[in-house]
């Protein structure tokens, strides 16, 4: 078997789809490279048809990086072997990206149908990132949508993010538990996390680190004495003794208060100190070992539950009064397991300042065209209160937004369904950022999606300007995300003319 050489970050430049190359062999041929293409990335739908939360953008803009530092030489190595045309290969080799990125940045809340990243550029650069882009921002964003909703389900009792091993690979791995943080857990348990992203891990101990000490009551107090001797005095490591390897109540939790006691260990303790969880009924053993626990003197001890839980189970356990301090989630946020496909798209929307539109009998899948951003509108309480989508240039609505001065919008399918905005009464917010412009990286927006606890705290902040019955779990009330006047009329425009070429 041949080995091919190994792997730099390029491949993911190219981790693409073949039709893509294909279609640039013939824009390259027609000379159509030069013409500036724009295309919108959104979605359609949610699990809950609520909102998302948006992560992987850092790991976008990242890509152009690499696709600009990269050598035309290991440029040419890659393309040479994948590609048969030559001058196709010659062309790639030697491009860089020149375009421009717009974006919602990590941790922002987005509604379907609203362009989360946007990319200006030569039509062969754009056309060869869709799918690179789309991978990273369809997983990213399936699982900090997916933490959100645990975390939701969960609050105010905090959750970590435990699913690395069921991860999708590593990639998906590293940068999942990356999302998760953004879209509410307050840590992980991956290593390599830790390392590229700089949010500290924690860990507790497995079922066969009891059992490497043999079988039965005196083993597994003797594991857990082991333990703490060796971990009390780390910052890494909580105290926290994984009690159900042989009987949690009838053997666990007596070995685990055992432990404590002759190693020194008690509500004087400045660590964390505790006992997880992970098999049994969640409900009757944690109000049953919190009732021991407290009764022993260990009132600060945490409980720490897992187990395939999910906001479902989160919810069910807690109306039936469970006592945990902290929930441990694994694969349901690590491969939003309810909804693992997220189904973002990477739609043209323009082609040499020509708006373009894609319709379909399928309402859902018609686009929206044009060169756009993303306007929030917040009502005097401080509350979200509607999303304004606007063309970026010559927009009456967006002067008007901009300018605070009376507006109303309208509901897309619905005419009678509107919204007077008045002067003075509603404030606003672009959730379009300039990332990148003319191929130059403007790091000091970049920069920001470094800080992923600064992105967690950007999306906790506007998770509290959503109100509560847009935020629930289920049946969530509908948030308006309208188009402005003119977009809705180039929009309806552009359908008449092709329904007319059609009859």
């Amino acid at each position: 078997m041949i080995r091919k050489k190994t792997l730099t970050e390029f491949a993911k430049v190219i981790n693409s789809d073949r039709y893509q190359y294909t279609e640039s062999d013939i824009f390259l041929m027609e000379h159509m490279e030069e013409k500036i293409a724009i295309f919108d990335v959104f979605f359609r739908k949610t699990e809950d048809g609520g909102f998302a939360v948006v992560a992987g953008v850092q790991e976008v803009i990242n890509l152009i990086e690499i696709l600009n530092n990269t050598s035309t030489e290991e440029k040419r190595m890659y393309f040479s072997e994948i590609i048969e045309e030559q001058h196709l290969v010659d062309y790639l080799s030697n491009m860089k990206f020149t375009g421009d990125i717009y974006a919602m940045r990590d941790g922002e809340i987005a509604y379907p149908n609203e362009p989360v990243l946007t990319i200006k550029a030569p039509l062969i650069q754009a056309k060869i990132l869709e799918t690179p882009i789309l991978n990273i921002l369809n997983m990213q964003m399936a699982i900090a949508t997916k933490a959100s909703r645990v975390t939701r389900a969960a609050y105010p009792v905090p959750v970590s993010s435990f699913g690395s091993r069921r991860a999708h690979g590593f990639d998906s791995a590293v940068a999942g538990n990356k999302a998760a943080v953004i879209g509410g857990c307050v840590n992980h348990s991956n290593l390599v996390t830790e390392y590229k992203y700089g949010i500290p891990s924690i860990g507790t101990m497995a079922h066969s680190y009891v059992q490497t000490f043999g079988v039965g009551s005196e083993a597994e107090r003797t594991a857990f004495e082991t333990f703490i001797k060796h971990r009390q005095n780390r910052e890494k490591n909580a105290l926290i003794l994984l009690i159900d390897t042989y009987n949690t109540l009838g053997m666990g939790i007596k070995n685990a208060i055992e432990a404590f006691k002759n190693c020194g260990i008690d509500d004087s303790y400045k660590g964390i100190y505790g006992i997880r969880i992970d098999s049994g009924d969640l409900a009757y053993l944690s109000k049953k070992c919190r009732a021991i626990l407290d009764e022993a003197g260990f009132k600060k001890a945490k409980i720490v539950l897992t187990n395939s839980l999910n906001e479902e189970l989160i919810r069910s356990l807690r109306e039936q009064g469970v006592c945990a301090d902290i929930y441990g989630v694994g694969d349901e946020i690590a491969v939003s397991k309810s909804n693992p496909c997220f189904g973002g798209v990477y739609k043209i929307v323009q082609i040499d300042n020509n708006p373009v539109i894609k319709l379909s009998e399928d309402v859902v899948k018609i686009s929206n065209p044009g060169f756009k951003e993303v306007y929030r509108v917040y009502d005097n309480h401080g509350f979200a209160y509607a999303d304004l989508i606007t063309l970026m240039n010559g927009d009456s609505d967006r002067e008007l937004l901009i300018q605070g001065k009376n507006l109303t919008i309208r509901d897309e399918k619905y005419d009678f369904k509107f919204s007077d905005l008045k002067k003075g009464e509603y404030t606003i917010k672009r959730l379009t950022n300039d990332y990148i412009i003319n191929g130059e990286i403007n790091t000091t927006e970049y920069e920001r999606l470094f800080d992923i606890m600064g992105c967690q705290k950007y999306y906790l902040d506007s998770l509290k300007k959503v109100s509560p019955e847009r935020k629930r779990l289920e049946n969530p009330h509908k948030y308006k995300v309208d188009l402005s006047a003119d977009l809705l009329e180039l929009k309806y425009k552009l359908i008449k003319n092709i329904k007319a070429e059609i009859r």
